[in-house]
């Protein structure tokens, strides 16, 4: 069974004969994925092969980066352009329409970035982005170096280039996905939680409370649908639960999820990066966007 549902709402989520296709295997710790409608693929990483790859909706699996600088998390700038997270180089980085890579952020407060882990556009056009250690940490996820920062922060890359860091008491950030333009989503894996943040005009971010917790696993990346319902990754596949924090059912996985995103021809496609593997299933919903 790919599917189980703990709410009758789940399975209206998906064609009646949804089932999880294994896309592409033989990776190491896949990650980030990412739609990018004018190439129609789906960009993701293999953090500990320090490589970035795309899989394309004619199903093709082409190779991006080699070496990627170990980028882990992806997203769409307000202009369409992929933003990358780099465990490597510690910075946020932006690719341009000929293929180069900008370099947005690598420093706060005169001091280098831990390393950059997931990103979220804001709808106002701001980037906001995750700075645990693990790339300072584990080997096999960066280059290591000195930790500088005193914290691991979240930081808000404004449209104007100004960097800020609206929440620092958190342990290990790691995923994020705006609900509005006044909540954000936090998971943190060092504490196994996920948070939700009131978002001020200002750039400003308060703590409300924890929003939900999954079991087996972790939340490590999420996203939100049309609907607001979360998806979140887990030990045994993908929860989904409703916007308010309270399970609906499970996409089980063979193998445990990293991260996910919705794309395809008609962005209804749910793509999964699960450990060694690429996995796909159908949906009736989209992901929220701005």
């Amino acid at each position: 069974m790919t599917l189980r549902a703990t709410h009758p709402e789940f399975l209206t989520l998906f064609p009646p004969d949804a089932s999880l296709i294994r896309l592409a295997t033989g990776f190491t710790w896949t990650e980030g994925p990412t739609y990018v409608p004018t190439r129609q693929a789906v960009i993701f990483s293999d953090v500990r092969q320090n490589r970035t790859w795309a899989y394309t909706d004619s199903g093709d699996l082409l190779e991006e980066l080699t070496p990627s600088h170990h980028q882990n998390g992806h997203c769409l700038d307000a202009q369409g352009r992929l933003i990358a997270c780099s465990h490597g180089l510690r910075a946020l980085l932006r690719q341009e329409e000929d293929g180069r890579w900008t370099v947005l952020a690598d420093r706060f407060e005169g001091k280098k970035l831990n390393s950059p882990n997931d990103v979220a556009l804001h709808p106002d056009g701001s980037l906001w982005f995750t700075d645990p250690t693990y790339g300072l940490d584990k080997p096999e996820e960066g280059y290591g170096g000195q930790k500088e920062q005193s914290g691991n922060f979240v930081y808000r890359l404004a449209p104007d280039g100004t960097l800020s860091a609206p929440i620092r008491e958190r342990a290990k950030p790691n995923g994020l996905a705006f609900v509005s333009a006044q909540r954000l989503l936090l998971a943190d894996t060092g504490e196994g939680k996920t948070y939700a943040y009131t978002v001020g005009a200002d750039g400003s971010a308060t703590l409300e409370r924890e929003w939900f917790s999954v079991s087996p696993g972790k939340t490590d990346g999420l996203r939100l649908d049309e609907e607001g319902r979360i998806w979140s990754s887990a030990g045994d596949g993908v929860h989904v639960l409703s916007p308010e924090g309270e399970e609906l059912g499970r996409i089980l996985v063979p193998e445990t999820v990293s991260n996910l995103c919705f794309g395809g021809p008609h962005g209804t496609d749910l793509t999964v990066t699960a450990t060694t593997g690429l996995y796909r299933i159908p949906t009736k919903t989209r992901g929220l966007s701005w």
